[in-house]
């Protein structure tokens, strides 16, 4: 009966942890795309310098020049 409860709260354990890992992996795919939204964004306006981009996008400077080659 010992060993059963102790499974049962490892598995429970390793759920949570799972479910703890999911939601920062989703988080931060979230957090990428919506960076990739604003300097794309930006980019289009074209009246942003690609330093002003980095700057408020949270993006690389070199993230920022191939997304610029890539338009």
């Amino acid at each position: 009966m010992l060993m059963e409860a102790r499974l049962l709260d490892e598995r429970r354990e390793g759920k949570a942890e799972g479910i703890a890992e999911g939601k920062a992996i989703g988080l931060a795919k979230g957090e990428a795309e919506h960076k990739l939204k604003v300097a794309k964004l930006m980019l289009a306006k074209g009246c942003y310098s690609l330093q002003e981009i980095t700057e408020l996008s949270g993006l690389s400077l070199a993230d920022v020049e191939k997304l610029k080659e890539e338009a």
